[in-house]
């Protein structure tokens, strides 16, 4: 076998390597899916929660995200309240980075959300009911100041 083959034969087994690696990962998320559901749902179009509030949507779901006096208020439709087993709201910065992370209290529709950093690019709001689990990503964009 000449040098050319010898590394035709290296990207090969690389290669073949490589797909049953990506095989095994494909069939544990699929069997993770199975186990623990999920519902994503998709913010509406222009969504802008700090100035007017906007919604995230799935088939049968919502999430409802908006201005407060102190911070953000997000209230869920859909989902039984009684079977809220709590959530999270996370906020990540434009890059992906976690800024900061609030529990959500269980058994309640509605939850005040006072602490969101102004930096905030995407506002990630998770919650667990006994079966699955719903996530909503908002984009916030960073508060901007108005003074000079």
């Amino acid at each position: 076998m000449g040098r050319q083959g010898r590394y035709w034969l290296f990207f090969a087994i690389l290669a073949v390597g490589l797909s049953l690696g990506w095989g095994q990962v494909g069939r544990k998320t699929h069997r993770l899916f199975e186990t623990e559901p999920m519902v994503y749902l998709r913010a509406e179009k222009d969504c802008r929660p700090r100035t007017t509030p906007c919604a995230a949507l799935a088939a049968d779901r919502a999430v409802i995200l908006g201005p407060a006096t102190s911070g953000l208020l997000m209230r869920q439709i859909g989902m039984a309240t009684s079977g809220i087993l709590g959530g999270e709201a996370v906020s990540l910065a434009t890059g992906g980075e976690e800024l900061a992370r609030a529990k959500l209290s269980p058994g309640v529709d509605e939850w005040l959300l006072a602490d969101v950093p102004a930096q905030t690019a995407v506002l990630r709001l998770v919650v667990w009911d006994g079966h699955e689990t719903t996530v909503a990503e908002f984009p916030l964009y960073p508060a901007v100041s108005n003074r000079p």
